[in-house]
């Protein structure tokens, strides 16, 4: 990996990291190896639709946006309620 500035930070929030292979709740990754939000979900091993929630650098996103250096991406699981 790069120095913090070239990766790609990504973070689970609601108890989503515990849905994530290593379990963890933030993640760093180099944006070659994972150049789509969709790319950084099958990186950690999350199901298909487990993250209701994709904010990247605060805007929300779906799972074709193209991460660049420095993107911070949060997920959250589904929400629920009435």
């Amino acid at each position: 990996m790069t120095d913090a500035a070239g990766t790609i930070i990504v973070k689970l929030f609601a108890g989503l990291e515990l849905s994530a292979a290593e379990r963890r709740s933030e993640y760093e990754y180099d944006p070659r190896d994972v150049p789509t939000v969709g790319a950084v979900t099958e990186a950690l091993g999350l199901e298909p639709g487990a993250a209701g929630l994709i904010l990247v650098n605060g805007v929300h996103a779906g799972p074709n946006r193209v991460l660049a250096p420095g993107d911070q991406v949060s997920l959250f699981p589904p929400v629920g309620g009435g």
